[in-house]
C-alpha cells in the first residue's frame, strides 16, 4: 500500500547530522539529550491547496520544501527565510496560525537557544518574531502543543522540555504554558495556571479526557518522572488528575497520540514506551532494570509500568487500560506513534517509528556502572553500536484488535527514525507518511490505497482559530458514527497539523453524509 519515494525523485534532499563535537564533551549532560530526535511538519503555508513540508535537522538548521504537485518539492528555505542558523541543536516544529490571519506560521523548538517564531508575511516569506511575541524561550525545548485552552478563539501553547543541565536541574526541567493575549503577544502563565513539578518530556498532547469540551493536557515524561494529566478547570487553571483518572501510565513515556480507536464516539489516548517485541530483547534491555525498580503500586497513585499505555475514554472521567488487550503493549524503542486511517476503512490504524542512536543494552549498562569518570561514560556510550529497528504499521481490525501489517503495507523499513507527520500530499484522499531519520534524510511513503471511498473536510474559522484546531467532528454515514478529532497532535518533535483534514472513510459511497462539528 505504501511506496517509498527517493529524494532524487521528490527533491526532498536534506541531512539530519549529529556531528556537533560538543555532544561528546562539554554539552553532554545526559546521553539521551544529544540523542533526542528531530521533527517534521506538514502544512500549506502558501495557500495553494498543496501541503508543504518543513524539516528540522539536529545541527544543520531547518529546510522548507514547497509542494509543486506530483510528489515533487522545491527547497525554498533561503527564499522564505526560515533556515535557522546551523550549529544550534534543533528539535521540534509546529505549523500554526499564531495571529489568526489565515496563514500558517512556524514555531521551532531548540536546545539551549531561543526558540524561533517565523510569522508568515503572505508573500512566500516569513519574519522571525519570537521575541516580539514573548515566545523566545531558552531551554531544552522539545515540542510545542497549541490549543485554545480558555476557548477565547485564540491558540495558546504548552512547550515541553527535556534535560538541559542535569547537574543544575537534578529533578528535571519544567514545561511552559503561554497564554495568547490576542494582541500579538503571549504571557507565561505556568505558575498561576498550576502547571508544575519536574518534567523530562518527549511529548505533550491536548486531550479532552473528560469530554466536557475544554482541552486538558497530557505531558508524557521519560524514566521515573511522573506523567501529568492536567485537568482544565475552565478558569485558566489546571489540576493534575493523573492519579484519579488513569489506571497507570507508561514508565519511559515517549511519543503519544489520540483518537477514537474503537469507534465509540470518545477520544482515546496512546503513550509509547520502550517495551520490546521479543523475550530475548527484553532480557537484553530492561529485565534487570525492571527488577531493581520499587513496587509502583502506591495506593492512590497511577503507577508507571514498562510498557505502552492505551487509555480508553470510558465517558466516566476514569480511563480503562487496553494496551495488552489490543496487542499494542510493546512496539520496541518507539519515538513517534500516529493514529490515522491509512487504509480508508473507517478505523484508526497506528504507524510507529523506532530505533536509537546507540544500544544501551545490559552489557553497556554494566560497563557504564564501572566507568570512573563522565568522560569515560561518554566514550562507552558512543562506542556502542546503533540500535536499528523495524518501523511498524498496525492495522485496526475493530473490537480493539490490531494486527501487524508492516510488511503487507510496505512500511517495515529498518532504521533509526524520529518525528513523523502525515498529510495528503497529492490530493488523492490517501494519507501519506513523512518521517525524519538519524544521520540521514527524510523518508516519504506514498499511500497508494485506492479501493475505499473517502471525503476530506477542511475546517476554516471565519474570525478566530482559522484552521479549526481542537474542533471535533461527528460524521454519520449509513447509520454508523465515528467521532474523530479535526487536529492530530503527535510525539517528540511532531507538530499540530492544522492543514490535515477531518477524513471520513466508508465501505460504500458517501451519500447521505452528515457532519456535526463543535
Amino acid at each position: 500500500m505504501f511506496v517509498e519515494l527517493p529524494p532524487s525523485e521528490t527533491g526532498l534532499v536534506t541531512e539530519n547530522r549529529y556531528e556537533d563535537p560538543r555532544m561528546k564533551n562539554e554539552l553532554y549532560q545526559e546521553f539521551e539529550t544529544s540523542s533526542i530526535g528531530t521533527g517534521v511538519a506538514i502544512g500549506d503555508y502558501d495557500g495553494d491547496g498543496r501541503p508543504d513540508i518543513f524539516v528540522v535537522t539536529k545541527t544543520k538548521g531547518c529546510r522548507l520544501f514547497r509542494n509543486l504537485g506530483g510528489y515533487r518539492f522545491e527547497d525554498v528555505t533561503a527564499k522564505a527565510g526560515v533556515g535557522a542558523e546551523p550549529g544550534v541543536w534543533n528539535l521540534g516544529a509546529t505549523f500554526v496560525d499564531i495571529n489568526n490571519d489565515g496563514r500558517l506560521d512556524l514555531y521551532v523548538c531548540r536546545f539551549n537557544a531561543p526558540n524561533l517564531l517565523f510569522v508568515n508575511q503572505g508573500d512566500g516569506t516569513f519574519k522571525e518574531m519570537a521575541h516580539q511575541y514573548g515566545l523566545d524561550v531558552v531551554d531544552s525545548s522539545v515540542m510545542a502543543a497549541f490549543a485554545d485552552y480558555d476557548r477565547d478563539g485564540y491558540l495558546d501553547v504548552y512547550i515541553a522540555t527535556n534535560v538541559l543541565n542535569a547537574a543544575q536541574h537534578p529533578d528535571g526541567q519544567r514545561g511552559y504554558l503561554f497564554h495568547n493575549n490576542r494582541n500579538g503577544t503571549f504571557t507565561n502563565v505556568t505558575d498561576q495556571a498550576g502547571i508544575g513539578g519536574p518534567s523530562q518530556s518527549h511529548s505533550a498532547t491536548w486531550w479532552d479526557y473528560d469530554n466536557d469540551g475544554w482541552p486538558d493536557l497530557y505531558v508524557a515524561n521519560d524514566y521515573g518522572f511522573p506523567d501529568k494529566l492536567y485537568h482544565n478547570n475552565r478558569d485558566g487553571t489546571f489540576t493534575d488528575a493523573v492519579d484519579r483518572a488513569l489506571p497507570h501510565t507508561s514508565f519511559s513515556s515517549m511519543g503519544a497520540d489520540l483518537g477514537d480507536v474503537n469507534n465509540d464516539g470518545r477520544i482515546d489516548f496512546f503513550s509509547a514506551d520502550m517495551a520490546v517485541l521479543s523475550h530475548e530483547k527484553d532480557q537484553h534491555d530492561l529485565a534487570t532494570a525492571r527488577a531493581r525498580q520499587e513496587d509502583p503500586k502506591t495506593p492512590g497513585t497511577a503507577p508507571k509500568y514498562n510498557h505502552n499505555a492505551l487509555l480508553l475514554n470510558t465517558g466516566t472521567q476514569r480511563a480503562a487500560e487496553a494496551a495488552y488487550l489490543s496487542g499494542l503493549s510493546a512496539t520496541d524503542w518507539t519515538w513517534s506513534p500516529l493514529f490515522e486511517d491509512f487504509d480508508n476503512d473507517g478505523k484508526l490504524d497506528l504507524f510507529i517509528t523506532n530505533g536509537f542512536p546507540r544500544d544501551p543494552g545490559i552489557d553497556v549498562q554494566h560497563r557504564l556502572m564501572s566507568a570512573e569518570s563522565p568522560v569515560e561514560r561518554v566514550k562507552i556510550m558512543y562506542a556502542s553500536p546503533p540500535r536499528v529497528e523495524r518501523h511498524l504499521g498496525l492495522r485496526n481490525l475493530g473490537d480493539l484488535r490490531f494486527e501487524d501489517a508492516s510488511e503487507a503495507w510496505g512500511v517495515d523499513k529498518r532504521g533509526i527514525s524520529f518525528g513523523t507527520a502525515v498529510g495528503d500530499l497529492s490530493g488523492d484522499g490517501n494519507l501519506d507518511i513523512v518521517y525524519i531519520n538519524y544521520e540521514g534524510g527524510v523518508t516519504i511513503m506514498r499511500n497508494d490505497e485506492g479501493s475505499a471511498h473517502r471525503v476530506n473536510v477542511y475546517l476554516r474559522g471565519t474570525a478566530s482559530n482559522r484552521f479549526g484546531v481542537g474542533a471535533t467532528g461527528w460524521p454519520k454515514v449509513e447509520n454508523t458514527s465515528q467521532r474523530v478529532p479535526a487536529e492530530f497532535v503527535g510525539v517528540p518533535c511532531i507538530p499540530t497539523e492544522p492543514a490535515l483534514p477531518l477524513k471520513i472513510a466508508t465501505a460504500g459511497a458517501c451519500s447521505g453524509l452528515e457532519l456535526f462539528v463543535t
